[in-house]
């Protein structure tokens, strides 16, 4: 469209392609054509010299060299130091982040992954201190192109959250320090064992007839810990007749969940428990044949079957890759914040002085 001939525009179009992907050129690329002097209005002017920005860390340049047209791809030096941006919560950890410099993306994508571990809305104070780590790459020419959040941590007085972007054969996920991942779901499996008796009608195993099962049984050795399956506040903690210990979260919005037989209760009346906290040990107090996790959810007063709200799957890596894993969280909290900035204006100031120093050559000549 610009005046290009059909014939120099294949070639060009061949001879690039061989270099780089046209695919990758975004489209909107901005072009500085220079076209020759031609001999007739009945034919295209010759193309002089193309230049245009290939890929972020390439320019193309095409120049005519004795007659013909030489494509020559220039590289940009980048430099990928992700940035790291630190602050703390105060009133609004999405203000206070934005204020920090973090992008409304990566600020957005941070609660998402923080939504993995605790509620954002209950569990962050305004004495945290939140911390992101994002894709960074900045171009000697000076542009700035600002990927994914890779890392999201936020440091509380009795905790500190870890997270890491990770792939582990599959869609990436948010994984915990640790290793735990978190796939699809609403909400965590309460304890580690299998199902022994389901919600529903049944024949109790005590009393002796027939009556509804108000939840579902999990079977599991003595003492192993059992964990909210929701974020919420603490309604109920202490003796229930048959259910025994018992503890009852209120996660609002109507539901709630209970946890009977405990051997042990690890929370108090009106506590604030983030999902997967440990709040009691499997035991088998009340009416129970032995130790087992009686759990029931509630929604609007209503007890209903548990598996109808479908359980958080949890990955765990191992092995080698646990070990790529941890070393690649080890390298980025190694990054120190604003380590991208000052890196940028070092590059700046050699800049300046290579600058500077040529206006002085040319003033001698």
């Amino acid at each position: 469209r610009a005046g290009v001939s059909r014939d120099e525009a294949s070639d060009l179009e061949a001879r690039i392609s061989s270099l780089v992907a046209l695919s990758e050129v975004p489209s909107g690329t901005r072009m500085e054509i220079v076209l020759g002097r031609r001999p007739n209005r009945t034919v295209p002017r010759p193309l002089e010299s193309l230049e245009f920005r290939a890929r972020f860390d390439m320019r193309m340049e095409v120049a005519r060299v004795d007659g013909g047209l030489a494509v020559t791809p220039v590289s940009i030096a980048v430099d990928e130091t992700p940035l790291r941006i630190r602050g703390r919560v105060g009133q609004s950890l999405y203000q206070s982040a934005r204020a920090a410099g973090a992008p409304p993306r990566a600020i957005q994508e941070y609660l998402r992954a923080l939504g993995t571990q605790l509620s954002v809305a209950g569990d962050v104070r305004g004495d945290d201190s939140f911390d992101l780590i994002i894709e960074h790459r900045r171009a000697e020419t000076g542009e700035v192109e600002i990927g994914q959040l890779l890392y999201a941590g936020l440091v509380q007085s009795n905790r500190e959250v870890q997270l890491l972007k990770w792939s582990a054969g599959g869609p990436a996920q948010w994984f915990e320090a640790s290793g735990v991942g978190r796939q699809t779901g609403e909400m965590m499996m309460p304890v580690n064992g299998r199902q022994t008796s389901p919600f529903g009608y049944r024949v109790h195993p005590i009393l002796g007839y027939r009556r509804l099962h108000t939840g579902i049984d999990f079977g599991a050795p003595y003492g192993a810990p059992i964990r909210a399956a929701a974020s919420g506040t603490i309604d109920f903690a202490g003796r229930n007749r048959g259910y025994g210990n018992f503890v009852r979260i209120n996660h609002g919005s109507g539901m709630q969940t209970a946890y009977g037989h405990m051997s042990r209760i690890a929370v108090g009346h009106g506590a604030r428990v983030a999902q997967g906290e440990v709040i009691g040990y499997v035991g088998s107090t009340g009416m129970s044949t032995g130790p087992h996790l009686h759990y029931e959810l509630m929604r609007n007063g209503q007890r209903i079957n548990p598996r109808s709200v479908t359980f958080i799957q949890q990955a765990q890596l191992s092995g080698e890759e646990l070990r790529r894993f941890r070393s690649t969280l080890a390298r980025l909290r190694d990054v120190r914040p604003g380590a991208a900035m000052a890196r940028r204006e070092e590059r700046g100031e050699r800049r300046e002085r290579s600058a500077a120093n040529v206006r002085r050559e040319r003033t001698r000549g």
